[in-house]
């Protein structure tokens, strides 16, 4: 063993913009078939308990038989995902464990919305109503 041998290196990405509010995290399931998810992700849940990246469209069977259809889904603010995740593009396979963030303050210009139209500034006053603060911090790199 080398004593002073360099083994990994540490980048802050920017993400966690303070610790004046508590930082926890809780496990969601991501529905699978939407590709690699950042981390800093903004994570909505679904009426079907899954999670889903905020500006993305998901669809839900409403009725049954003839009558049947199927309309967005109702999706809530649910939290920021703590690292990346990989959900692959198979959307028939099973959700994918996955981490995020529930509370604290945050970056607003690390925070990742889907879509060309998303911006984290659509789900703000959501995101305060659940424990997700944003802060704008400017970058020293």
């Amino acid at each position: 063993m080398k004593m002073f041998e360099q083994t990994g290196e540490f980048k802050p990405d920017s993400l966690i913009a303070g610790n004046e509010f508590p930082i926890l995290t809780e496990g969601i399931g991501l529905k699978a078939g939407y590709g690699l998810l950042r981390r800093g992700t903004l994570i909505m849940k679904g009426s079907n308990k899954a999670g889903y990246a905020a500006g993305t469209v998901a669809q839900a069977a409403a009725g049954e038989g003839e009558s049947a259809a199927t309309a967005d889904m109702e999706m809530k603010v649910f939290g920021i995902l703590t690292d990346d995740f990989d959900t692959g593009t198979d959307k028939a396979a099973d959700n994918i464990p996955a981490t995020a963030y529930q509370t604290g303050m945050f970056n607003r210009a690390a925070v990742i919305v889907a879509g060309e139209d998303g911006t984290v500034e659509n789900y703000e006053d959501d995101m305060k109503q659940v424990g997700l603060y944003l802060r704008s911090i400017r970058n020293y790199e």
